[in-house]
Formats: C-alpha cells, sequence, structure tokens
C-alpha cells in the first residue's frame, strides 16, 4: 500500500495539500490565540505604565507641597526672627501652615540649644504637640493638642533628646536652602518612619537662631500608593535599589520595630521574581508564574525627594485583569481546528483538478525518456501547465548556457569573497584599536568618580556609599580622624606642600590599617574608614599604633620636616551609619578639646583583642 503511494501522484498532492493546510492553519490559529493573549498583555502594560506615571506625578506634588511652605516663609522673614522667640507666635504660625497644608504630618522649629517644639497631625481636628520642658536639650514630652496648639492631655517622654545631633539639623546648617534628609525612625514610635525638609533659620547678620523642620512620614506615602492600585489582589510597592521595602500597600511589607524589610524569596517570593526579572526585560511587561497562578507585573523608576533613587513595583494576578482569556483561548482552539478540517476538503478537491494534466505530462516525458522523439509534449493550455510544457523542449538547449554563465558567476563570487575577508579583516582590527581605548577611558572614569584625586584612597561619594552597603550586612567601627592643625601647615608651608603632607598621612595610615579596611577622604583634611565588628581594646591598640607612627614618622622633603598628628573619634557602627557619623564627629571634637593628638573611643563592653 505505501509502494502504491509513493508512485501515486495524485494521492502525493492530497497528502501534501493536507500537510500545507494543516501547517497553515495552526499557526493561524496559534497565532490568533497568541494575538488575543498578547493584547491583553499589552493593555495591562500600558495601564501600569500610566499608572506609574500617576504615581510618580502625585509623590512630586505632594512632595512640592513641603517646599512651598519654606517659600512662603520666605516672604516673612524678618518677622520670623522674632516668631522664633514667643512660643505662642511660633505654635500659632507652626498650626497655622499645618492647617494649610494636609500632606505635611509634622512641622517644628529647633533652637540652637537643642530644643524643639513641634506640632502633628493626629485627626482632622486633634494635634500632637511634642516640645523640650526646659527649652533645651533633653526631656522631649508629647501632648494632645487642638489645632491652636493649646497643650492638652500629656502622653508620653523621652529623654536625652537634643536636636543638634540629629543629621536633618546638621545637614540644614550647611546650606542656605532646604534640604532633604534621609528616612529614619520617629523619636516617639520607631516604627513610623519619615523623610524630613528642613531649612536653616538666620539672623540679619547670618547668625544661625534655629533650624526649621516638617516631616513627611512614609504612613502617608502608603495612602498615595493605594490610589494607584489597579486590582483587588493586586499592590504597589516603593522600594530601594537595594531591595529594602519603603512603602507598600501590603500589611506583609509594613514596618517591624522602626526597620524597613528587605525583599527575599522567603518573604516576598513574587516581588523577588519580579525584580530578578526585571534586569532582563527593561520598562515592560513582566510575567511571572507563582502557586500555579500567573501574575503581571511592572517596575519603574523614581527619585525619591531628589533624595534617594527608588523603584516602583505593580503586580497583580492576570484573572484580576482578564477572566474571559481563557474562554477566548478554547474558542481558539475550536475555530482553528474547525478552518482545519474545511480547508483539507478543499485542498482534496483541488488536488484533484492539479494531477491530472500533471499526470498527462508525465505520460508524454516518459515516451520521451525511452527515445520516442517523435512524442512531444502537446498540452496546449493557457495556465501554468502549458508554459511548463512550452519550458521543457527549451530546457536542453538552455542548460549549458546557464552551466557557462553559473561558471563565471562563481568565479566573480570567489574574488569578491577574498576581497570581504581582507576588509574584514581590516575592520575586526579597528574595532580591537577602539575597543581597547574605551575600556582605558573606561577605567580612568571609575577611577575619577570613585576615588580621590590626590590620595588614591575612596571619595567622599564612594565611601558612604560603601559604608551603607557594609552597615547592610555586619556591624563594626566608625572611626573620623582629622589631621591638627593643618591650616596653620598649609599657611606656614604652601598648598603644594600641603597636599604632599595629606598623601604622606594616608600612606601612614594604609601601612597601619588591617587589609579589610574601608579608608575614604571625606574632607579636606578629615578622614574616615571602617573596620569589622571586633573589641574596643582592638581599635584602642589601632588608634595608639596610628598616633605613635605618626610622630615616629615625620613628612621630610627638600629640607622641609613635619611632625604630623591627629584627632580621632571612634563609635560602634550598626545599621545607621548616619548616626554613628554624628557620634564619631563629637567624639573626634571632644579629642580636639582635650588637646589634640589622641583618639576619644565610644564606651563599649569590654573585651580581649586576640
Amino acid at each position: 500500500m505505501l509502494t502504491h503511494l509513493r508512485k501515486n501522484l495524485n494521492r502525493h498532492i492530497q497528502v501534501l495539500m493536507a500537510l500545507l493546510v494543516i501547517l497553515t492553519a495552526l499557526p493561524i490559529g496559534f497565532l490568533w490565540h497568541q494575538s488575543a493573549e498578547r493584547i491583553v498583555h499589552n493593555t495591562i502594560e500600558n495601564i501600569y505604565k500610566y499608572a506609574s506615571q500617576s504615581v510618580i506625578s502625585h509623590l512630586d506634588d505632594f512632595l512640592t507641597q513641603a517646599n512651598k511652605v519654606y517659600t512662603h516663609q520666605e516672604r516673612i522673614q524678618a518677622e520670623l526672627s522674632t516668631i522664633i522667640n514667643d512660643r505662642k507666635a511660633l505654635l500659632s504660625h507652626l498650626t497655622n501652615v499645618l492647617n494649610h497644608h494636609d500632606d505635611i504630618d509634622y512641622f517644628y522649629f529647633a533652637n540652637t540649644d537643642g530644643g524643639l517644639v513641634s506640632v502633628g497631625h493626629q485627626s482632622d481636628d486633634l494635634y500632637y504637640l511634642i516640645e523640650s520642658e526646659t527649652g533645651n536639650a533633653g526631656q522631649l514630652s508629647r501632648f494632645e493638642s487642638d489645632y491652636n496648639g493649646i497643650k492638652g492631655t500629656f502622653i508620653e517622654t523621652t529623654a536625652g533628646f537634643d536636636a543638634r545631633e540629629k543629621m536633618w539639623y546638621q545637614d540644614a546648617t550647611k546650606v542656605n536652602q532646604p534640604v532633604w534628609s534621609k528616612i529614619y525612625a520617629g523619636a516617639f514610635d520607631p516604627t513610623l518612619l519619615g523623610i524630613t525638609l528642613s531649612k536653616a533659620q538666620r539672623g540679619l547678620n547670618g547668625e544661625l537662631l534655629g533650624v526649621w523642620g516638617l516631616d513627611l512620614t512614609l504612613n502617608t506615602v502608603i495612602q498615595e500608593l493605594y490610589k494607584s492600585k489597579l486590582s483587588r489582589h493586586g499592590d504597589v510597592v516603593l522600594f530601594y535599589k537595594n531591595n529594602i521595602i519603603l512603602a507598600s500597600t501590603s500589611k506583609k511589607h509594613a514596618v517591624h520595630t522602626g526597620k524597613l524589610k528587605s525583599i527575599n524569596h522567603a518573604n516576598t517570593p513574587i516581588l523577588d521574581k519580579l525584580i530578578r526579572l526585571d534586569s532582563n526585560q527593561g520598562n515592560n511587561l513582566i510575567l511571572i508564574d507563582h502557586d500555579g497562578k500567573q501574575w503581571a507585573g511592572f517596575i519603574a523608576d523614581y527619585s525619591l525627594a531628589q533624595v534617594d533613587e527608588v523603584k516602583i513595583a505593580f503586580y497583580s494576578p492576570m484573572s484580576d485583569f482578564a477572566p474571559e482569556l481563557k474562554v477566548a483561548q478554547n474558542v481558539a482552539i475550536l475555530l482553528t481546528l474547525v478552518l482545519m478540517f474545511i480547508a483539507i476538503m478543499l485542498g482534496k478537491k483541488a488536488a484533484r483538478q492539479i494531477s491530472q494534466p500533471i499526470q498527462a505530462l508525465t505520460h508524454a516525458a516518459e515516451q520521451i525518456s525511452r527515445g520516442h522523439w517523435g512524442s512531444k509534449i502537446t498540452i496546449t493550455r493557457d495556465d501554468e501547465l502549458g508554459t511548463l510544457a512550452e519550458s521543457f523542449n527549451k530546457m536542453q538547449c538552455n542548460l549549458e548556457k546557464t552551466i557557462f554563465k553559473l561558471d563565471n558567476e562563481q568565479q566573480e563570487t570567489t574574488r569578491l569573497n577574498a576581497l570581504l575577508a581582507i576588509q574584514n579583516q581590516e575592520l575586526e582590527e579597528r574595532v580591537e584599536e577602539r575597543t581597547h581605548a574605551l575600556k582605558t577611558a573606561n577605567s580612568k572614569l571609575h577611577q575619577m568618580a570613585y576615588f580621590d584625586a590626590l590620595t588614591g584612597i575612596a571619595n567622599r561619594r564612594y565611601f558612604w556609599q560603601q559604608l551603607d552597603d557594609k552597615c547592610t550586612e555586619s556591624s563594626g567601627w566608625l572611626l573620623i580622624l582629622d589631621i591638627d592643625n593643618f591650616k596653620q601647615i598649609n599657611d606656614a608651608f604652601g598648598h603644594i606642600e600641603g597636599d604632599n603632607i595629606l598623601k604622606h598621612f594616608t600612606a601612614v595610615c594604609l601601612g597601619v590599617l588591617p587589609e579589610q579596611c574601608l579608608f575614604g577622604r571625606i574632607g579636606g583634611e578629615e578622614f574616615a574608614m571602617w573596620l569589622n565588628d571586633m573589641p574596643r581594646a582592638c581599635i584602642e591598640e589601632l588608634t595608639d599604633e596610628l598616633v605613635s607612627t605618626l610622630a615616629s614618622t615625620p613628612y621630610i622633603n627638600d629640607g622641609t620636616t613635619v611632625t604630623i598628628s591627629t584627632s580621632i573619634g571612634a563609635c560602634r557602627c550598626f545599621s545607621q551609619p548616619q548616626k554613628a557619623y554624628a557620634i564619631a564627629d563629637k567624639l573626634l571634637y571632644e579629642a580636639k578639646h582635650r588637646g589634640k593628638n589622641r583618639a576619644v573611643i565610644e564606651p563599649t563592653t569590654s573585651g580581649n583583642c586576640t
């Protein structure tokens, strides 16, 4: 039967036609099915893109409200110097601002003695009043208050508060415009995280009178994210690029004991998969399979208050968007099968119409092959088969001409291939030269971006970036070093010798420090280092060795000899490097006060240095 089928052209054509129809119908059905699914995916992707733009717009408007407060205050600068010295007038000003800016959670003023007066939202008609009891640094109390700032029921007290130690206070004193802080926990409620926009208040002669501050809590940011939820089971998450969740519409991502949650496979499996796939997808829709369901996700970049680079993630189960998609898929399969059946029947009929004249043409060709030269192909048709009969008679005559022409073309092709190979070799050499030059330029740019040009160690930005990464992994020690009397050295020997002394200081420190130490220049003559966690005694030994080595290794150049000393402040550094810096900086100034050329180390539990 199979032999008969192989020799039967009519059956061949019918089988080939059937296969052709099947191979045509299947892709059409598949493409129809994929088209419906792709339309749904594209629609969801566009929705996510518009939603991310909406969230970014809302957050920008939300954060812009904070800047407007200080813009309005510029109109009454002359009055503010009087207002801050009158508690009643100050409370009136604070509550007036809160009553006109619902997005602001707290507005406060800290004086130069470390005291604080703050008013914040509790509900529509109930506020919090927080103030230092003596007006100076020390005990801080919180009360219920009305919208006029009148003190109500006492709530709680916290001791040891000094506004001058806060980064928002210190950052504001360094500039003349409002400045955003890092995310930090509240003084009374560590689970309430927020971001501060602070601005220094100065007198007519430029002297510091205090610092204004206004807080936007992450609870308010979460409310903005809730407005952008696109489905019932989906969530919107705002997170740092180091995969720390900043705000989320999911209660599973809530702040715990004042710490932001990390994204990992165990706690946030869907979000973890979404972030891993985002590096390959770009700003496109991402599909995730999880627990037998398909989820659709999208990630967009956002700069939070021009302080932190964060990302906005949206994800929802596909069933929330297109429950009818499964039905459409089944209909597509059924319709494809019906079309295949109809196409096979039509193909069978068409095969008969084609095979009959082909059989007549085959019979004539066999007669010619047996030597019956008088048997000509006599098919006279106006269609393709008639053209085939005419062409068959011309084929033998044209074959020799065609072979000669192909031989000439082959020789020309060989010549062109050889020429192309030479050109390719030259092009590869040029590409290799350009690649080497680009690698060299990239290496120089990396050195300029992350390392201090004078000393060759980490610059300020790279040091703090590495410190943030290390603090997320483990605790350690933060040391702040300042070269004693460096201004007098510069004045006495000149800036060129001053630069050489900075290099000499760096070299001496590198000779003393352990290999795993992070060492950087964070100011003119100010340096910082981070060491892995060790007993306090080890830090004492290290700082003593550094001080003594500097004393025994003076800078000598062309007859100039300068003995360098340094003052050091050291403290334990956990998950909050900004707070550790403030403590170490304070200890540094204590070392300066005690006479310089020494280290003041934060007291900790004793231990042996092994």
